[in-house]
């Protein structure tokens, strides 16, 4: 194969919501970039979110009600995660950190640090469909958590308490405001929250593609490839892949549940594991009314989310696996049974169910920022259920650092090193 040599301002290695979003702010700042990705659509994180854009996305998986349910937990019997057993071996050190982060006072400081993330979530997916030319794939329409008995509303109380602490607004509804707010719903649930400062993506997908023409069209450079490595060569980088070489002055590393495949040849060993989550298709029973906004039954710790066409997303809740490892169909298969108990579901409309490893830090923050050995390397990944929803802000911080500003969130709380190596108990 002939060896193609280019060169570059900064390279973005990663296609996705946050790697799109920092090549394009780049471009804005006069950057010539490079985007490095196979263009495997499918295989995007971002393609299989639940298309929630939401304020109230600010707290961890790991928080104060882990240590009640870890028993069910460990025995695969909670619908809200699916353990690997073996695999636990492989990412003891995002175990260890996920359970010390398992407090109300660590839940308190990971909202505190998102949510200025958050707050500018909307805003910045709102500009960034307008700018794709997708303006209707973006609708502000709220989010809906249902609960099935008087006892799991209460359970969630402090969930609501640190919600209201940030001045995120929500509406709690009784059983008759939870049918005429969605007449879709066919089981009966006791209370829900309404969360109305929420977007709702009506094909992430599509949304993904449409930011990648943006970049294209600003004249941004992609680069159907995957990358092999990163080279510091004094003041540059050489970005290696099968078909050559890119040298650049920065690298931007946005690639997700993969990012420690490039990051550990350089040194950085990250607390990181892959949460992999499922969804499938379906559409909804002839004659049922349409399911009008994005729901999250917390008795089934699975989300709904109606995705354009009459199509209607299944999204199963976490398992804990190696992301290479073969797929276990058995979760999203228990969710779909209970969300036709919830919805009239008809048929599925994909063959199989989709997968994707989400990139999980243990105390639920992204790795937003600067190398600690190297000033030239970006980190920009880690974002977990949120990079969709947080592709865009982030894009715009990464864009800040790369050109010396004051990022316009603080990211003192995303800084890589708190992650590298064992964490201290």
């Amino acid at each position: 194969m002939e060896h193609d040599e280019q060169t570059a301002d900064i390279v973005v290695v990663g296609g996705g919501m946050v790697g799109l979003s920092s090549a394009i702010a780049l471009k804005d700042r006069g950057r010539d970039v490079v985007l490095c990705d196979p263009g495997e659509a499918r295989a995007r994180t971002s393609y299989g979110n639940a298309g929630v854009v939401s304020r109230g996305s600010i707290l961890p998986m790991s928080g104060p009600g882990l240590w009640g349910k870890l028993p069910a937990y460990l025995r695969n019997a909670d619908a809200g995660l699916r353990l690997r057993h073996l695999h636990l071996l492989r990412v003891m050190p995002w175990v260890a950190h996920f359970l010390a982060s398992a407090r109300t006072s660590a839940w308190r400081r990971a909202a505190e640090a998102l949510a200025p993330l958050t707050d500018a979530a909307y805003p910045e997916h709102r500009r960034l469909a307008d700018r794709a030319g997708v303006p209707h794939l973006l609708r502000e329409c709220g989010w809906v958590k249902l609960y099935r008995t008087d006892e799991a509303f209460a359970g969630a109380a402090l969930e609501r308490e640190i919600l209201s602490h940030h001045g995120v607004p929500f509406e709690i509804l009784d059983g008759a405001g939870i049918q005429a707010l969605e007449p879709a719903l066919i089981r009966p649930f006791a209370r829900a929250m309404l969360l109305p400062e929420t977007g709702a993506v009506g094909d992430p997908g599509g949304l993904v593609e449409a930011a990648e023409r943006l970049f294209s069209g600003l004249g941004g450079r992609i680069l159907r490839t995957t990358v092999s490595r990163l080279e510091p060569r004094g003041d540059e980088w050489c970005v290696v892949h099968p078909g050559g070489t890119i040298r650049a002055r920065q690298v931007v590393l946005a690639t997700g549940a993969a990012a420690n495949d490039l990051s550990r040849p350089l040194g950085y060993r990250f607390a990181f594991a892959a949460e992999r989550g499922y969804h499938r298709h379906y559409a909804l029973h002839p004659g049922s009314p349409p399911l009008t906004r994005p729901i999250y039954d917390t008795g089934a710790a699975s989300i709904l989310s109606p995705m354009g066409e009459g199509r209607v997303r299944v999204l199963s809740g976490v398992e804990v696996a190696d992301r290479h490892a073969e797929p276990d169909y058995s979760q999203i298969e228990a969710a779909a049974r209970e969300a036709a108990g919830t919805v009239r579901l008809g048929q599925p409309l994909d063959n199989r169910p989709w997968l994707g490893s989400r990139p999980s830090t243990p105390d639920g923050l992204p790795v937003i920022g600067f190398a600690p050995r190297h000033p030239g390397l970006i980190f920009a990944f880690g974002h977990g259920h949120i990079g969709l929803s947080t592709g865009p802000i982030t894009g715009r911080l990464v864009a800040d650092l790369a050109t010396g500003r004051t990022p316009s969130v603080p990211v003192a709380p995303f800084a890589p090193g708190r992650l590298l190596g064992w964490p201290r108990l």
